[in-house]
């Protein structure tokens, strides 16, 4: 079965070595249980400092986006020479370069595609275009909240939900400026439901327990799509 992983650019935002040691750590095991894997990176603290000096300066959008895009990058080739061997030693660009390097069998490392387009929605297209079914999103929350738990303290953990559900929850706080993030944007939304592929929600600092996250033995939020 093929898997992608999403890695929120909060995680690299903390700077922490052993993120990367236990990320390396949950690849292997998702490789020992029969899993081919793909990591899309976000961008993080990186790609907002860019984009916040640059839009102060008065560049437009598009290439503010390119901005995040290539912190994005710069995140993935750090992923990717932590994996070393068992990753594919190229970042892809573009989704023809995904398809290209996930025929070789490697781990697969990507980042941003092209401006306008979230690293969400490079998730969901590379999940489409490498025919997983899975698309885990690891990000700083434990799952998808009925409204923001930063905000609202008793907020609930919505464990099984649905794109449709997911849609009302986005409606009020979504986003379309470079260095905005959501758990799925429109266009991400789309592709999962047009190819059923199941999107779960999880903490990045419960990586270790990826495997029990994938069998729902752990705390994390199910998107069926609809």
């Amino acid at each position: 079965m093929n898997i992608i992983l999403k890695v929120s650019g909060k995680f690299f935002d903390e700077e922490n070595v052993n993120n990367l040691l236990i990320l390396k750590e949950s690849v292997k095991e998702l490789i020992n249980h029969g899993f081919r894997v793909g990591i899309v990176t976000g961008g993080g603290n990186v790609a907002r400092r860019y984009i916040k000096m640059a839009r102060e300066v008065g560049v437009g959008e598009a290439y503010l986006d390119l901005l995040g895009i290539w912190a994005s990058r710069l995140n993935a080739y750090l992923v990717m020479f932590t994996l070393q061997d068992m990753a594919y030693m190229h970042v892809p660009q573009s989704l023809e370069e995904f398809i290209e390097a996930w025929s070789h069998g490697k781990v697969v490392v990507t980042g941003g595609f092209q401006p306008g387009q979230s690293t969400a929605a490079v998730a969901a297209l590379v999940a489409e275009a490498s025919s997983s079914k899975i698309l885990i999103n690891a990000t700083n929350v434990d799952g998808v909240y009925e409204r923001d738990p930063r905000i609202y303290a008793d907020a609930k953990l919505l464990p099984r939900l649905t794109t449709s559900d997911l849609r009302k929850i986005l409606e009020i706080s979504q986003s379309v400026q470079a260095g905005t993030y959501e758990l799925l944007d429109p266009l991400a939304i789309k592709i999962v439901e047009r190819s059923k592929i199941k999107v779960i929600v999880m903490n990045y600092r419960r990586l270790n327990k990826i495997i029990n996250i994938i069998n729902g033995e752990e705390i994390s939020s199910v998107i069926e799509p609809v």
